[in-house]
């Protein structure tokens, strides 16, 4: 679920079609994996204690699980109700993006810690997922082993990109943006259902 963000997607592909595009995704990706261990490693912490303090925490965890699954769902479902959007749209999104094609590396190492520490949503994910993981009893290896795995698969969207383009140039760089294309045609029913499919996977 951490994973699933069309503005991280969108400002990874903005960063592999930049003028500098080796340098400035690997800068992004640097900072978006750097973010997110500052996260986890943070919602770890605060998990260990909270297992200490809160004789309760699993119900709390679970609780906690179900109220994001039925905001995802009912954001899916208020997506599909929707009026189809006639034409194109620039947003603001759109906007913050498109400033980002001439950007250096300092500055795409710094938005990308930021979007990789997260916003609520991103946060509040990260949180679950490491309460989980301060509760599983598999000492410190297993702890190290599942927090590693968490920042691997909540990255998937920033690494495989610029590994791509890192091994592939520009070539590379085309093939994304042909797929690219593809998402922007259907990105709306990709919302509903990962919306529909993430919540439903939650509540379950």
């Amino acid at each position: 679920v951490a994973a699933a963000s069309p503005l991280v997607l969108g400002a990874t592909l903005v960063m592999i079609r930049s003028e500098r595009r080796r340098i400035n995704s690997i800068a992004f990706l640097i900072g978006f994996v750097l973010g997110t261990t500052l996260a986890a490693v943070l919602g770890l912490v605060l998990g260990q204690v909270a297992v200490e303090q809160i004789g309760s925490h699993q119900t709390i965890e679970g609780v906690l699980a179900v109220l994001l699954g039925l905001a995802l769902v009912a954001a899916g479902l208020a997506e599909r109700r929707s009026p189809r959007p006639s034409g194109e749209t620039t947003g603001q999104p759109s906007a913050t993006l498109k400033r980002l094609d001439n950007v250096g590396p300092g500055t795409a190492l710094t938005i990308a810690t930021l979007l990789g520490f997260g916003g609520p949503k991103r946060l509040l994910l990260t949180f679950l997922a490491m309460a989980t993981v301060s509760q599983s009893d598999l000492g410190a290896v297993g702890e190290l082993t599942l927090l590693v795995l968490y920042i691997a698969v909540a990255t998937l969207l920033v690494s495989v990109p610029v590994g791509l383009v890192v091994v592939g140039g520009r070539r590379a760089a085309e093939t994304i943006g042909r797929g690219e294309s593809w998402l922007k045609a259907n990105a709306r029913l990709l919302r509903v259902w990962l919306a529909l499919g993430l919540g439903g996977a939650l509540i379950i």
